[in-house]
């Protein structure tokens, strides 16, 4: 099981300059991917939104990648860039620099305007983005464990309390039949006098057996959802809709209080799975 929430950050230090990735993930009902670039690296949206919507099923998630030169204090001219310098001599002059008195700073300089435009390797950014990617499985696989721990325990209370709805059931049927004998006593009734038919369907609206199995097959589907390595969130959120529909009828077809109480229970128990039902990739 995995969670759709999570968040990753990733850096490459690459020639001086500091590149950074930040990746964070919320819960959605489909894939949803949002990237930002900067404008020189904007033509590697196409494979990087690929990337991700392979990587992750379910989430909305936000991508921003962005680059940092070092502090200028701390910024080194190498000889490999002075040498660029000298071999682009034209086009360093182009730029208003005069390289027969050029100073330090204006190396710095120069080397910033080169950098303001750096082009990161592609091969270089798919190691960066798939290295923060996998961080970002591993924050939502924790989170999804975390889930699946707490989901277990609504579970098990779960069958607690519908084991004990299955006790008192034939208590339910019953407290209709005595009803139906009091009735037909104090109206001094005879046989012929009552409709079976209404009778019957009075039987029947007090019968919870029907919502009980229903409940029970939906609780044992879940369990075994939750062992599943699949997308299971969209099933969670189906199976914990249709348990809280057969306990609401549960609930309005009871006549003792004990199965009301009980249904109370269940009903908060199910509020909590669905939440969590709702945040599972």
């Amino acid at each position: 099981m995995k969670s759709m929430t999570g968040f990753s950050e990733a850096s490459l230090n690459k020639d001086g300059i500091q590149f950074k990735c930040f990746v964070k993930s919320l819960n959605s009902r489909f894939i949803e991917v949002n990237i930002k670039l900067p404008n020189n690296l904007k033509k590697h949206e196409g494979w990087i939104r690929d990337l991700i919507k392979k990587s992750f099923g379910r989430g909305k998630i936000d991508m921003d990648l962005h680059y940092t030169s070092p502090p200028k204090e701390h910024l080194k001219v190498s000889d490999s860039f002075i040498k660029l310098v000298k071999q682009n001599e034209k086009n360093a002059k182009s730029k208003g620099l005069d390289l027969v008195g050029a100073s330090y700073l204006d190396l710095v300089r120069l080397r910033d305007s080169i950098q303001s435009d750096y082009v990161l390797s592609e091969i270089a950014l798919k190691t960066l983005i798939k290295k923060s990617l996998a961080k970002l499985a591993k924050t939502r696989e924790a989170e999804g464990k975390t889930i699946s721990a707490d989901m277990k325990k609504l579970s098990s209370k779960m069958q607690k309390s519908i084991n004990k709805i299955k006790r008192m059931e034939k208590h339910n049927t019953q407290h209709m039949q005595k009803k139906f004998k009091r009735i037909k006593s104090e109206l001094k009734l005879s046989n012929k006098e009552i409709n079976m038919n209404e009778v019957f369907s009075s039987f029947n609206k007090a019968d919870i057996n029907e919502e009980v199995v229903r409940f029970q097959s939906h609780l044992d589907l879940v369990s075994k959802l939750m062992k599943s390595k699949d997308l299971i969130g969209k099933k969670l959120d189906f199976y914990t809709q249709e348990m809280l529909r057969e306990t609401n009828t549960l609930s309005s077809k009871a006549l003792i209080a004990e199965i009301k109480n009980e249904a109370v229970e269940l009903k908060s128990l199910i509020e909590k799975m669905k939440e969590h039902a709702q945040n599972v990739e």
